[in-house]
């Protein structure tokens, strides 16, 4: 739809809100680019990453005897060795 302006001062008025609406949209992509930018980066993979791993080990009990035995066996031989070192 054209618009029809009367006056200088109308389309004045129209430049300067579309120069803000404009800038407005630059800052929202630049606030955009930063969250992808944190997003990637490599604390806020390892969190998901992390995060993940422990939804997964949650809902699997193979895993969670895996773990704990294999966490159990490192403890166990810590252990072993201080005692045999004394």
């Amino acid at each position: 739809m054209k618009k029809h302006y009367t006056s200088y001062d109308e389309v004045n008025k129209e430049l300067e809100i579309l120069k803000l609406e404009r800038e407005i949209s630059i800052r929202k992509i630049g606030q955009d680019a930063e969250e992808i930018v944190a997003f990637f980066s490599p604390a806020q993979l390892m969190k998901q990453g992390l995060t993940s791993l422990g939804s997964s080990v949650k809902n699997s009990k193979g895993i969670k005897t895996l773990i704990l035995t294999t966490v159990f066996k490192f403890l166990f031989n810590k252990f072993l060795k201080k005692q045999n070192h004394r």
